[in-house]
């Protein structure tokens, strides 16, 4: 961790400056210090002492070997710390114990493959460079973000830590080209709006739950044989227009399982979270297992790990 600690000190050095300097709030100037910190270019409105102090803690950056997993745990610390600063919800960033879950699954399924990913629900990309740091082939990244300022975060956070990866800065909702292996997300509970323009068979039944609508929307994008690893509420088939979710899906896809994650992964307020899995190829008769791993389950992360393995080797 004492790599971490200090990766974490000297960018939060960095972001100060700017947060001190231009008056920016703290995600902003993170921004613009990770910018700075990839480019080695800095603010013009930055004085002479402001910029020598950013070549310092560039250099000591650039002077030291961290591993891209270091980087993305120090980075988690710094989205933290911004989006208190500026009041959004921490729910808004996943569990490291829930990147660790997907990322263990996925290296494990594609192992010594070069596959493409697609985060439907990016934020700052976290979720996805947890993937990318743990595969042995690295793969092609993208990330739907409709947030400007998270998705301009998780593109230098991305590059921070050497991983290129291409940003739709779009409704997760609207139509995208790009075929992938995998699509994953954290997605949020919430209904949609009445007065939409998709071309959406679920929509146009009434279905307004996004999830329902964004994981049928993203079958489109899956390439033939592709899963999906979606982080869903508990209450995920309890919302109004699940019969109609259900009866659609299994038209063009296969639900291979939801694994019930235990309640200390998340805060106490919040109601809980599943792991969703499945895929574009149609199994025939095949029972959607469910699993719970229950906080009293001695090792849960591990038997959490062993279960999402079980379910992705089912196919």
């Amino acid at each position: 961790m004492k790599k971490v600690d200090l990766y974490y000190d000297l960018v939060d050095r960095a972001a100060m400056i700017y947060h001190r300097s231009l008056k920016t709030d703290y995600l902003d100037s993170l921004l613009l210090a990770a910018c700075g910190i990839i480019h080695e270019d800095y603010d013009s409105r930055l004085d002479d002492e402001d910029i020598k102090e950013m070549e310092n803690i560039c250099r000591e950056i650039y002077s030291t070997e961290f591993l891209n997993e270091e980087v993305r745990l120090a980075s988690q610390l710094l989205i933290a710390k911004a989006f208190k600063h500026i009041g959004y919800s921490l729910d808004l960033m996943t569990p490291d114990a829930v990147n660790y879950l997907i990322a263990a699954a996925v290296c494990h399924r594609f192992r010594n493959k070069k596959i493409s990913i697609l985060d439907t629900a990016l934020g700052t990309g976290n979720l996805l460079q947890a993937i990318c740091n743990r595969m042995d082939v690295d793969p092609d990244l993208f990330g739907i973000e409709y947030d400007w300022r998270l998705a301009q975060l998780a593109r230098a956070l991305a590059n921070l830590q050497g991983n290129a990866i291409i940003i739709y800065y779009q409704d997760a909702l609207r139509d995208l080209i790009e075929k992938v292996d995998l699509i994953i997300g954290d997605l949020d509970g919430y209904d949609v709006a009445d007065d939409l323009v998709l071309g959406s068979k679920l929509y146009g039944k009434g279905v307004r739950y996004f999830p329902y609508l964004v994981i049928d929307a993203r079958l489109r994008n899956l390439k033939k044989n592709g899963i999906f690893i979606y982080v869903v509420d508990n209450d995920f088939f309890s919302h109004p227009g699940a019969p109609v979710f259900r009866e659609e899906i299994k038209k063009k896809a296969t639900f291979l399982g939801v694994v019930t994650l235990p309640q200390s992964m998340f805060h106490q307020q919040h109601g809980g979270k599943s792991i969703f899995i499945g895929t574009n190829a149609l199994k025939k008769n095949h029972q959607t297992i469910i699993m719970t791993i229950n906080d009293t389950e001695k090792n849960s992360l591990a038997a959490a790990v062993d279960n999402i393995v079980r379910l992705v080797d089912m196919f």
